[in-house]
This record gives C-alpha cells, sequence and structure tokens, in this order.
C-alpha cells in the first residue's frame, strides 16, 4: 500500500512539473478591446478580387515600436495609449465594432486599461533599451523583440510564448555571441 501511495505521489508531482517550469506560457488574458496582431503587425497579402480591386488579406506592417514606443529609450516598453490608437482609427475602420469600442475610451478622454501580457515580478531589474541597442560586430541587433515575446506578428491575440524565469534569461546571457553580463545585480537591484 506504501509503495502505490508513493508512486500515485510521484505521479502527480511529475504530471505537475511542466506547469512550474512554464507556469505562465500561453497566458492570454481578455483584453477590454479585441486587437489582432497579426492583422496589424503582420505581412501585407495584397491579392485582385473579381471586380478588379486590390484587397489586402494580410497584415499592414505596423513596426512594434509604433504602438509600444520607448523600448529603445527607456527600461519600459508602453502599452500602447488611446491617442496612439486613433492616429489611424479617427479615419480608419470607424464603423467596426472595436474601434467603437476604442473611441468610445476616446471620446471619455479615459485611457484604454490594457491587460500586461509580458510582466516580470517587481525584484527584477530589466530594461528594454539595454537589450534592443545592443549589436554585434557587424551592427545588427543582439537582441530583437520576436527574441523574447515570440512572433507576435503572427499572433492573433497575444500569449507568452517563453519561459521569462531567471533560468531562460541566463540562458541566453550565457551565448558568447551575447557577451552579456551574468552577475546578480545585473537583474537584480
Amino acid at each position: 500500500m506504501q509503495t502505490v501511495v508513493m508512486l500515485l505521489a510521484l505521479a502527480i508531482a511529475t504530471a505537475g512539473a511542466p506547469g512550474c517550469m512554464n507556469p505562465r506560457k500561453g497566458y492570454e488574458p481578455p483584453q477590454p478591446i479585441f486587437f489582432q496582431h497579426l492583422r496589424m503587425a503582420g505581412p501585407a497579402n495584397w491579392t485582385v478580387d473579381d471586380k478588379g480591386r486590390e484587397l489586402n488579406l494580410g497584415g499592414y506592417d505596423i513596426p512594434c515600436v509604433y504602438c509600444h514606443t520607448m523600448p529603445y529609450k527607456g527600461r519600459q516598453s508602453t502599452l500602447p495609449s488611446t491617442d496612439i490608437c486613433m492616429n489611424c482609427h479617427s479615419t480608419v475602420g470607424v464603423d467596426k465594432e472595436w474601434v467603437l469600442a476604442l473611441k468610445k475610451y476616446w471620446d471619455d478622454g479615459r485611457p484604454i486599461p490594457w491587460v500586461k501580457v509580458h510582466d516580470l515580478p517587481d525584484f527584477v531589474y530589466f530594461d528594454h533599451s539595454a537589450h534592443l541597442n545592443a549589436k554585434d560586430d557587424q551592427g545588427k541587433p543582439k537582441v530583437e523583440c520576436k527574441d523574447c515575446h515570440g512572433d507576435v506578428a503572427a499572433m492573433g491575440v497575444v500569449s507568452v510564448q517563453n519561459r521569462f524565469n531567471m533560468g531562460w534569461c541566463l540562458e541566453c546571457h550565457r551565448k558568447p555571441e551575447k557577451a552579456a553580463p551574468t552577475d546578480c545585480v545585473t537583474c537584480h537591484r
């Protein structure tokens, strides 16, 4: 009987282990406004319909930093403000349900209460600019947005793709080509 209990406990612990290794993988919180990164940030896919009109069935190739400002200049990459959204949506897609919801925030003078998807604990110091401004010997970026956040331009709804834990960060920092510090105070200040 003791062996059965031990085996059962081991099976339960083993089944739960992947969740402990990457507890946030797939985290995809509901947002106040439905937003498809695939449509906005994805590549264009132009075609001609049966009436000879050009249609874009793909995205608009909007770069990450248009909506998420400041990642090259500071620690934080901002969540999009209502102003940023309305730069385009005061004239584009004005009859769409999600744009009408966006316009309501705009008309009321309220920020959109976006829910952060990629969020590190408060005890971790992370600086977007240090990562995004690091260049290799050829002047190419050592880190791109997709290295941490995944291919957001291919996602309908953004979800956590990587572990975002200390081990995962250290795996990257220890790569010789990154030449990144691994001392504790780099991330814990």
